[in-house]
């Protein structure tokens, strides 16, 4: 798996990987190699964040999973968001929701809303045409960055 996609100027000033979180910068393979528990090939394409891997590895051994794990195992055709950032420079939170991708810049509180289906570039910003969903998604990333934050907090 990679943890960071790579720029190439596919947005303006988006070069390497570690200032946004464009399709470019957070799409990425993962692949599982596990002789004898999976018989022939499989390829999904539903979303997946490497918090999945520990659960996916997890149940690929057939153990439970973990409470403490945040992720899920992927071998269940079931699809969910998947939710990233940046830590660098200008801070971004966002998620994607099938389709739906939602990015959310906390120094300008700015959101934006792509359909990454139909305009896989990101050169289409759909904020305007979809308020209900834009403020559902910036509800999420928030509370889910205050999670993330509550539990760094509690393990120091």
């Amino acid at each position: 798996y990679g943890d960071h996609g790579e720029a190439f100027g596919e947005h303006p000033g988006n070069f390497a990987h570690t200032f946004f979180i464009n399709e470019e910068n957070v799409r990425v393979p993962l692949v599982f190699a596990a002789p004898g528990a999976i018989r022939g090939t499989s390829r999904l394409s539903r979303l997946a964040s490497v918090v999945d891997i520990v659960p996916t590895m997890l149940d690929l051994l057939g153990l439970p999973p973990q409470p403490r794990h945040q992720g899920e195992s992927l071998l269940p055709a079931s699809s969910r968001m998947a939710f990233f950032y940046t830590d660098y420079s200008i801070g971004w939170l966002g998620l994607a929701d099938g389709c739906w991708k939602y990015l959310y810049e906390l120094d300008s509180k700015r959101s934006r809303l792509f359909d990454v289906c139909a305009d896989p570039g990101e050169t289409r910003d759909q904020v305007s045409e979809h308020p209900d969903h834009v403020a559902a998604y910036r509800d999420r990333v928030l509370a889910w960055a205050a999670a993330q934050k509550d539990l760094v907090q509690r393990r120091q």
